[in-house]
């Protein structure tokens, strides 16, 4: 079975470049195991997909991620440090990490809520508690060479070499449960990566679109409207890749998880409004979707 869908061309001269900046790449995680879960952040693709290519090591952001905390400038960034909850590039030493857990101001309560991660990935998929009267840990980074990399957690010098990672049990804290107003100590865990060096793929700061690699995919030869292959009724990406031309089997396995995410966003049949695609002169491919695309609503990276 086919659906047929429109979409429209984006001129290319109309998108802003993305960022491509190779420079190291640091990972921090806050869980909090001895808390029982009441939330899921549930992403079907994940925010970051990092995988190696033709001898490049990436991490690819098919999504806008930035925090605020990112120097507004690409080419001024020191490092790029993911947590569960952004990503942000330092363009200064020392420098705080992106947030550890999402805040809401509750103005009935007058007081400050955190959803604290359970257990979780950076970029990815997580378990939520609601949590006040809450202490989060002080991390930041103090410095980074291309050898190592020191952080400061709650007066603690930790120091990484590229390839390494930390789990490191922080003091214990009371906190509120939010769920029943129960006091409670919690010995919270920070969790530490530092791949060392890679490139990475997002977004133009501000801008909206999607961000995908080329697949192989030469957009000028594919039509609108175009006769989508579905399953069920749902957008089958790997007949659309084969209808396309795309072959996914000489793709490495997180590459193709992103050709699931631009196939949904930029050919949902039940996608409402058009989405507009082009190509760069990388021949990387930009989707600014229609609303509410399949791979926006499985991909949502919402805070609970």
């Amino acid at each position: 079975m086919t659906e047929t869908v429109a979409w429209r061309r984006l001129p290319r001269e109309s998108i802003a470049p993305p960022i491509v900046e190779t420079l190291p790449y640091l990972e921090v995680k806050l869980e909090h195991p001895d808390l029982e879960a009441t939330g899921r952040r549930e992403q079907f693709f994940p925010d970051a997909v990092p995988y190696a290519l033709d001898g490049q090591r990436r991490v690819f952001y098919w999504r806008p991620a930035l925090d605020p905390l990112s120097a507004p400038n690409p080419s001024d960034w020191l490092l790029a440090c993911a947590t569960t909850h952004g990503l942000a590039g330092i363009g200064g030493l020392p420098s705080g990490v992106p947030p550890l857990a999402s805040e809401r101001s509750d103005a009935v309560e007058e007081e400050q809520v955190h959803h604290a991660v359970v257990g979780g990935t950076v970029a990815g998929d997580a378990t939520t508690v609601e949590i006040s009267d809450y202490e989060l840990p002080t991390v930041r980074i103090e410095g980074c060479s291309g050898d190592s990399l020191s952080l400061a957690v709650d007066g603690r010098t930790i120091t990484l070499e590229p390839g390494s990672r930390r789990s490191i049990e922080l003091d214990s804290r009371r906190v509120t449960l939010v769920e029943d107003g129960r006091e409670r100590p919690i010995r919270p865990r920070l969790s530490v990566r530092f791949p060392g060096e890679r490139t990475l793929y997002h977004p133009a700061p501000s801008a909206c679109y999607r961000l995908f690699p080329s697949f192989g995919l030469d957009l000028a030869v594919v039509g609108s409207p175009l006769a989508v292959p579905t399953t069920g009724g749902e957008l089958d990406h790997e007949a659309l890749a084969e209808r396309l031309g795309v072959d996914l089997t000489k793709r490495p396995y997180p590459e193709r998880v992103l050709w699931q995410a631009f196939a949904h966003a930029a050919f949902d049949p039940h996608a409402t409004g058009t989405a507009a695609i082009g190509q760069l002169d990388s021949a990387q491919l930009v989707v600014e979707p229609g609303e509410e695309s399949y791979a926006d609503r499985t991909a949502s990276s919402s805070s609970s």
